[in-house]
């Protein structure tokens, strides 16, 4: 095998190479290989061989990004490509395409964990799909993964398959049939309160913002102070899931401690400026379009964690915003102090203000505004959850009325 191609395909992998690459550059077809199978389709090839003619064309050109790797007298290639190179090649690819830095790490982790189970990169449809198919009854029959675990695992190395390796992909099934309905746990608004109440600065205003408006974590751990309207009492969610923005009112019963933790902050930041601490990091090319934006009150983060920290990177000292696991010890701790049993995580505050906000009459449009959900179906998910305690009463309850 050369090139990664299995020798009895290595010939026709160069005819159609060699056909592609005879096309003038200014022709239609010649700029990538879909367009290029595009125009076989056009021209009455079979698809099987419009197919072949993609997969040829795709790995000539992404052995031709890769870094030259050692060649024979003859000018083939002897190293087939290796699973670090396409996991590499597919990170860069999918940042390429913005996907979200979640999307990025989750995608290149399940990639990851097909490379740990199938050694060997398939060269083929058939080894492929053979090799897809093994990795996700593994993680159904071994692993016990759930089929939202499951499904998100397809999506990725489909993704690998199709997108990396030029390859087609058939599975014998989907492994969809069972679709599980879990319903999220719901606290009562007194327990919601105590919760509150538990918590120590600043997480009293930062959980009180999450239940308040409603925010994924990752939402209000990204808030800026340029997201706060505290004239209009307004919050911006700016690129939520689904690079989406809104808009949510902001409590008014938290103004108050808002203002004050924005003037601490703003000390801090202030302190840290001179430092050389209070550099942020900017989405897209926001940091060559506006001078120093990358370190202006603006930008800066509404909640900052409590000691620098090192890029990664550059290695110099920034303030950045709080870690995931600081703010799930934080609501835990408050749990405990609440006596509140069970398990407790800051999505669950969003779940109770949906549905809190659908028991007080807000209609189920109103609540999938505010929530973000791109279906209405994902919002009605809270009617199931609800307290029926208004509108239904045990049969029990009436024999003891009787």
């Amino acid at each position: 095998m050369q090139g990664g191609v299995a020798n009895h395909r290595q010939a026709h992998f160069r005819r159609w190479v060699e056909k592609w690459l005879a096309i003038p550059s200014d022709q239609f077809g010649r700029s990538s290989a879909e367009e290029f199978a595009q125009a076989l389709q056009r021209e009455g090839t079979e698809d099987w061989q419009c197919r072949q003619a993609f997969q040829a064309v795709n790995l000539w050109q992404r052995v031709r990004s890769s870094p030259a790797p050692e060649q024979s007298a003859s000018g083939t290639l002897d190293q087939p490509l290796t699973w670090p190179s396409i996991l590499e090649r597919m990170e860069r690819n999918l940042r390429s395409k913005q996907y979200s830095p979640r999307s990025v790490k989750t995608y290149v982790e399940w990639a990851r964990r097909l490379a740990a189970y199938c050694p060997a990169p398939p060269t083929d449809s058939v080894e492929a799909s053979r090799a897809v198919q093994g990795f996700l009854d593994h993680l159904a029959l071994v692993q016990n993964l759930s089929p939202a675990s499951i499904a998100l695992a397809r999506n990725a190395v489909a993704w690998l398959v199709r997108k990396e390796l030029g390859l087609e992909m058939t599975l014998e099934s989907k492994g969809d049939a069972h679709h599980s309905r879990r319903l999220p746990t719901i606290l009562a608004p007194v327990a919601v309160k105590s919760l509150l109440a538990s918590c120590t600065e600043p997480w009293d205003l930062f959980f009180g913002l999450q239940y308040g408006c409603g925010l994924r974590l990752g939402e209000l751990l990204d808030l800026r102070v340029q997201d706060l309207d505290l004239v209009r009492n307004t919050l911006t969610v700016r690129s939520g899931k689904g690079d989406k923005d809104r808009q949510v009112p902001l409590p008014k019963s938290l103004l108050p401690l808002l203002h004050d933790h924005l003037a601490r902050r703003k000390d801090v930041w202030t302190a840290d400026l001179s430092r050389g601490w209070a550099k942020v990091e900017l989405p897209n090319a926001t940091v060559r379009k506006q001078t120093n934006a990358d370190t202006s009150w603006e930008w800066q983060h509404v909640f900052g964690a409590q000691r620098p920290l090192k890029h990664p990177e550059s290695g110099e000292l920034r303030r950045w915003r709080p870690m995931e696991t600081v703010v799930r010890d934080a609501l835990r701790e408050a749990a405990q102090a609440a006596g509140i049993a069970g398990r407790i995580h800051p999505h669950l505050l969003r779940h109770c203000y949906a549905t809190h906000m659908i028991e007080s009459g807000a209609t189920l449009a109103e609540v999938q505004e505010l929530m973000g959900h791109a279906r209405l179906e994902t919002t009605m998910i809270y009617l199931h959850v609800r307290s029926p305690a208004a509108s239904c009463q045990s049969p029990l309850d009436r024999l003891e009325q009787a």
